[in-house]
């Protein structure tokens, strides 16, 4: 059978020099990307190519996600916080933003619902000035983003909003969210997050609610609201959960949002998933911060501590988190991929939805119609890896 190369689930040669290996790699990474998407399909250059870079190069801190808060006054179904009123605290922020400065390191701003913290522009003033942080995003549901907040938002360096859209349908996204009139908010608050020169972007779960109106969402959201819009899987919340629609339903959504509607991110998808091996960038590419300051591999978990950002700066956090034997288990293929041709570009698909499923991360994606015994083939990788990101 073909391959890839290994997994990414132990430190790599480079990482004996982990900060100056990812000062240039996250600088150099869109190049590298490239030049392996030009090379031949299932070439011996393209596969040596991958293997030596997972074994050389390995991973690099390409995006933290940050935590900063774990309140939200709306109840919406797929949520996976539990909602509390904890912030991460400012010294402790701006102390993670003084390890990463200057890295070319990537911040998504992640909540709870991270408007309502009275220093979020304090954050990302700080962040972009002080920490140089390149790009900055920020997640939100969108009501509280009044025109002079935007505006604010703005000044302070941000570069992103993605709001969550559950539906273009006023009564289901209010259904979904427990808030009457919260459509209407959120509508208001991407109008004014676009009039103040944000880069805006839509984020809808496909589920059960919105799943028969993807088209719909999409359209409007270009039409109508003159934005970009995002899908992603929907992660299960607990073992029988309704959310959930059917593997090959997903699969089509997916080949429709990625195949026809954005080829960009599908070749970016392809190329990262064939070099690095994996449908999760969680652990490797992508850390973590949650409210209470552990560091885990994906927002989706909270049971897999890579360390504490209360105890340990992020990079000896980094460099040690395959000390973490569950970890390594969870960046490795499982068991019953072994025997499908694309496992050395899927990894076992997106694994967080695992443990409420089945009890463990330890087995494939829920959405995986393989296994597949064809050739790897670029443009069959989005169809056959079950999850994109």
């Amino acid at each position: 059978m073909i391959s890839y190369g290994n997994q990414i689930n132990k430190n790599a040669l480079l990482d004996a020099f982990l900060k100056p290996k990812n000062w240039i790699t996250t600088r150099w990474q869109y190049r590298i990307l490239n030049h392996f998407g030009n090379l031949p399909d299932n070439s011996f250059y393209a596969r040596c190519f991958s293997s030596m870079a997972r074994k050389l190069v390995g991973a690099y801190i390409y995006s933290i996600k940050l935590e900063v808060n774990d309140h939200c006054e709306l109840d919406c179904k797929m949520c996976y916080i539990n909602k509390g009123n904890r912030q991460l605290p400012f010294a402790l922020i701006t102390q993670l933003l003084d390890q990463i400065k200057s890295y070319h390191i990537r911040l998504e701003i992640l909540g709870g619902e991270p408007l309502l913290r009275q220093d979020i522009t304090d954050i990302i003033h700080y962040a972009k000035s002080t920490g140089k942080v390149p790009f900055i995003s920020l997640y939100t549901n969108g009501i509280h983003a009044t025109s002079n907040l935007a505006r604010k938002l703005k000044t302070a360096g941000l570069d992103a909003v993605i709001v969550t859209l559950i539906s273009n349908q006023e009564q289901i996204h209010d259904a979904f969210t427990g808030q009457q009139g919260s459509w209407a908010k959120m509508i208001d608050g991407i109008c004014q997050l676009k009039a103040a020169g944000l880069e805006v972007y839509t984020f809808t779960a496909v589920h059960r609610y919105n799943f028969q109106h993807y088209q719909d969402i999409y359209y409007y959201v270009k039409n109508e609201l003159l934005v970009h819009a995002l899908f992603y899987q929907y992660v299960p919340q607990h073992q029988h959960d309704d959310l959930v629609i059917d593997p090959r339903t997903w699969q089509q959504i997916k080949h429709w949002v990625l195949t026809e509607k954005n080829k960009s991110q599908q070749e970016f998808v392809t190329k990262f998933y064939m070099l690095t091996g994996n449908a999760c960038s969680g652990g490797n590419f992508v850390l973590t911060v949650k409210v209470d300051g552990s560091v885990q591999p994906c927002p989706f978990m909270s049971d897999m501590p890579l360390g504490n950002i209360y105890q340990q700066d992020i990079w000896t956090i980094y460099k040690n988190r395959f000390r973490n034997q569950e970890l390594v288990k969870f960046k490795s293929v499982p068991p019953e991929c072994t025997g499908c041709s694309y496992h050395s570009v899927c990894g076992g698909g997106c694994k967080a939805g695992n443990k409420t499923v089945h009890g463990t991360y330890y087995c494939r994606d829920q959405r995986c119609l393989g296994p597949f015994y064809e050739p790897v083939k670029k443009q069959k990788v989005t169809d056959c890896v079950p999850t994109f990101f």
